[in-house]
């Protein structure tokens, strides 16, 4: 409603409607699976967050819901939990808990 009437100084005065041009990038309907190298465990993320790590089950984050994440030892007992290229935390299976 305010984009069509009400006037903006940042814009000399002029209504942020008039000025609206939308993206010339294309969005995809769907981005492509997400891949991770051969060593890289992958488990998916259960509709509630939980993720199963040997014979229980760990809460990650509502965020992931339904996605794959990959898993790598990195030390005895100590992973590296990544969503696509990007480091989540470390998890301490000793500790049953996520640091960073």
């Amino acid at each position: 409603m305010y984009n069509n009437e009400r006037p903006h100084e940042a814009l000399g005065q002029k209504r942020p409607a008039t000025i609206y041009r939308p993206s010339p990038r294309p969005y995809p309907e769907s981005l492509p699976p997400i891949e991770y190298a051969g060593h890289v465990e992958t488990r998916k993320i259960s509709h509630n967050g939980m993720m199963r790590w040997k014979d229980r089950r760990i809460f990650t984050s509502h965020t992931l819901e339904c996605e794959w994440v990959g898993r790598e030892e990195i030390d005895d007992g100590i992973w590296s939990l990544y969503y696509g290229p990007v480091l989540l935390a470390r998890f301490d299976e000793r500790e049953m808990k996520f640091h960073g």
